[in-house]
């Protein structure tokens, strides 16, 4: 996905548009948290690519599929958010590298959850 935006990124897309304006709906995230971590870590890291560009990135979320620890999570990894309407600066946004440092010890840290059978 990282290269998939990096290609569709202002300056780099086919046919030479100048700026791009891309809404990203996170509805396709699964019920539970099995997949949250890579999410939350893929947040942090999909501003590598959008700080180089002067595109505008827009990323939607269904706050009941979330909860809350994840939430806050998710607003970390954003440099701007929009809270009642408002789009703000977010005083809670932690840098890419920082965060990505951050959450990967976390899971670390974190025991070994038993397979699952499928």
């Amino acid at each position: 996905m990282l290269q998939s935006f990096e290609q569709m990124a202002s300056g780099n897309a086919g046919g030479g548009f100048p700026l791009s304006r891309i809404v990203c709906r996170m509805d396709w995230v699964p019920d539970g948290q099995s997949h949250i971590d890579d999410l939350i870590e893929f947040e942090a890291r999909v501003n590598d690519v959008w700080c180089r560009h002067d595109d505008a990135v827009i990323c939607t979320y269904h706050l009941p599929k979330f909860t809350g620890d994840a939430v806050i999570d998710i607003m970390r990894t954003h440099p701007l958010v929009i809270v009642g309407g408002i789009l703000q600066k977010n005083p809670f946004f932690v840098p890419p590298g920082e965060f990505v440092r951050e959450i990967r010890a976390r899971r670390a840290a974190q025991p070994a959850r038993p397979a699952t059978a499928g």
